[in-house]
């Protein structure tokens, strides 16, 4: 198959894959950025269109002041940049095909492949998490960025670490009413983050900002409070919260009721990490990195030879680990193509090491912080959906469980979770963790679900249409 060579394709253009792009555009390598959303930037660096006025460059804070600066430099770079466009499987002799615009599907050959993938959120559910009305705190600032609009112009907030405070934060400077940021996590687990911020004073002025205009505003932040329900006959009208313990256990005759319209819940991150592991490459379960991420060395290469990985899928830990990592990469990748000395190679790299290891130590300390528990997972009622495509209850994925059924892989034959559209992307980190605690088996002894192509779904109108040229 005469497919179109590229010599580095970066799959994902947040902080790293534009970092990187832009590093490697500058040594004069044709280089191929792909990312599945309308707009450069990922998710972090959303925004809506100047005309709108309301969200703009001139208002950002200090991380995405550098995104949008990145997002400039790289588009005024030779660098080969297609939206709407998403890998849809990875072959051989470093073939891959990508689909875009929904519309074609093109095969390529690269020399190195980049992966940037970032991550998405995870989630905790509870009765009524599938109402009209109850969204992701993601979705919340997606719409926020992308559009300019509200969900609603009342909103609860609910689950668990400092991204809620972000939400809230956005949710008030566009007018809206926040009613309340119910965190089941406890107010002294902040204080342990004191020692690392001081290290990273980007990140204390970011939460300080926050902060101040959430307290301004007169918004209550309840701590140790978790999100019960939600109810409605038809969409949201009223969500029960109730305070826990140290343990996570609800603390009886303490559940209040809240009338909204809207819920925004969200608990943390996980890496997206299922095109790499469609690749072949290795993977590791780490809690400290929040979930399964990629295995790389020090030069950020994988397992597999020429596969680089970058950003969030090798451990969250924030926008500036993922700068770091997508220079890291870039450096691995101009001394496998000779466009630097060893020296230079191996100064940059010790230097970007140690900054590494500094934003890796952050995460751990915020994903260990603010992970679900295992009485998070356990006091799921029975009758409670967990895979949404699929409409799997806590009692099926429960009595499977007993039966015998005891990997993700079994689970899926046995009542069909993660085989829906979303392929077990907002299910899978509920699976890992209940199949962990029921079995009493660390997650990296169970293994994740298996991923074939594509990893998310294609039209027959696109692979018809298959081409051999961008």
């Amino acid at each position: 198959m005469n497919s179109e060579k590229t010599n580095v394709v970066i799959v994902g253009s947040g902080f790293s894959g534009i970092v990187a792009a832009s590093i490697l555009a500058d040594y004069g390598l044709k280089v191929l950025l792909i990312d599945e959303n309308i707009h450069v930037g990922g998710q972090l660096l959303r925004q809506i269109p100047e005309e709108l006025g309301s969200y703009s460059k001139i208002h950002s804070d200090r991380v995405k002041k550098i995104g949008f600066k990145l997002i400039d430099q790289v588009k005024n770079k030779k660098v080969k940049i297609l939206n709407r466009t998403r890998l849809v499987g990875i072959y051989p002799k470093k073939e891959i095909l990508i689909e875009t615009d929904e519309s074609r599907v093109i095969s390529l050959t690269y020399d190195v492949l980049l992966f940037a993938t970032g991550a998405r959120e995870r989630f905790l559910p509870f009765p009524g998490w599938t109402l009209p009305g109850v969204y992701s705190t993601g979705l919340v600032q997606v719409l926020l960025k992308s559009h300019g609009v509200l969900c609603d112009e009342r909103l609860l907030i609910g689950g668990s670490g400092l991204f809620l405070l972000a939400v809230a934060y956005e949710f008030l400077k566009h007018k809206g009413k926040v009613l309340a940021i119910c965190d089941s996590s406890r107010i002294l687990d902040k204080i342990k983050f004191i020692p690392l911020i001081l290290n990273q004073y980007q990140k204390y002025w970011e939460g300080a900002r926050y902060g101040s205009r959430i307290v301004l505003s007169g918004v209550p932040i309840k701590y140790r409070t978790k999100i019960l329900e939600a109810r409605g006959e038809k969409s949201l009208e009223e969500v029960v919260i109730a305070r826990v313990d140290g343990r996570g256990k609800v603390k009886s005759g303490s559940e209040k009721i809240v009338r909204t319209n809207a819920l925004a819940v969200g608990y943390g991150f996980v890496p997206n990490i299922e095109l790499p592991q469609l690749a072949g490459c290795s993977l590791a379960f780490s809690e400290e990195r929040g979930g399964w991420v990629v295995e790389v060395k020090n030069n950020l290469e994988t397992s597999i030879a020429d596969i680089f990985a970058a950003g969030e899928i090798t451990g969250i830990g924030g926008a500036f680990k993922s700068i770091h990592e997508g220079e890291l990469a870039a450096n691995a990748i101009l001394f496998r193509f000779e466009k630097i000395k060893k020296e230079n190679y191996q100064k940059k790299e010790n230097k970007l090491t140690k900054k590494r290891k500094q934003d890796l130590r952050f995460g751990a300390l915020f994903n260990m912080l603010f992970k679900i528990s295992e009485t998070d997972i356990l006091e799921i009622p029975d009758e409670t959906i967990v895979c949404r495509c699929e409409d799997v209850k806590m009692k099926e994925l429960k009595k499977a469980i007993d039966s015998g059924f005891t990997t993700p892989g079994a689970l899926k034959l046995s009542v069909r979770t993660g085989m829906g559209n979303c392929q077990g992307r907002t299910c899978s980190p509920i699976v890992y963790d209940l199949l962990s605690a029921l079995t009493k088996k660390n997650q990296a002894g169970l293994g994740p679900f298996s991923i074939r192509p594509p990893v998310k779904p294609v039209s027959i109108g696109s692979l018809i249409n298959h081409k051999h040229k961008i």
